[in-house]
């Protein structure tokens, strides 16, 4: 049986694509194995260098994958990569890929959501509609391509062999703060005309709204083609 290696540490992301493959309908893809790179030796650090989402979940799934063969991994494994972001319309769609380091390089979440508060108050603004992007990217671990095509439009596309994912979550960003849960900009994300943040959500709502839980959804429905 083919395993998933997640180009990621992060344990919240290995168990919410545990959970969404065990409720899966196909027994083939509810007896995958999902590990993190980590289990497969030291990874190496893949530079993030593109400025789109896509780019750079690209560039991690084909690193890792390269990597993963020099390891002796399995030709048939999957390996899943993954770039995600805010983008505030009031900041032209920023930070976006610099999400996580918006403040700097090694910047935490709360320096980060310091220079988005910041930024918006420069501009006389106290909010601003805003998206949460996740986009992932699978391919084998092997060279093999996969052997169907998809359309370059949408959110399910092919890009450099690698079949890409996107999810998104709309909402509406304020200076306004709210909630102790979740991470990074989740405090300043509001949902549901303003009522709640996506701090204030549990971890199976959290997975139910958010742009990551919906990019995974759809590689879950995608997953027994990858399979054959």
């Amino acid at each position: 049986m083919p395993r998933i290696v997640i180009a990621s540490n992060n344990p919240h992301k290995l168990t919410e694509l545990q959970q969404m493959l065990a409720r899966a309908r196909f027994a083939g893809v509810r007896g995958l194995v999902v590990v993190p790179a980590s289990d497969c030796g030291q990874p190496p650090e893949i530079a993030e260098t593109s400025r789109h989402f896509v780019g750079n979940a690209v560039l991690k799934a084909n690193g890792i994958a390269t990597w993963l063969r020099s390891q002796g991994a399995s030709n048939q494994d999957l390996v899943l990569a993954d770039d995600s972001g805010l983008c505030v319309d009031a900041l032209d769609g920023g930070p976006g890929v610099w999400s996580a380091r918006f403040a700097g390089e090694g910047a935490d979440d709360d320096a980060n959501n310091a220079k988005l508060i910041a930024e918006l108050r420069a501009r006389g603004l106290s909010s601003s509609p805003g998206q949460y992007v996740c986009v992932l990217a699978v391919r084998h671990v092997g060279a093999r391509p996969f052997d169907f095509t998809m359309p370059d439009a949408g959110t399910v596309f092919m890009r450099e062999g690698c079949l890409c994912i996107e999810g998104r979550c709309r909402g509406n960003v304020r200076i306004e703060r709210r909630g102790t849960g979740g991470f990074g900009y989740d405090p300043h994300f509001w949902i549901d005309g303003d009522t709640r943040t996506f701090a204030e959500l549990s971890p199976g709502e959290k997975s139910q709204r958010s742009h990551r839980g919906a990019a995974m959804r759809l590689l879950v429905d995608e997953l027994p083609l990858l399979l054959q």
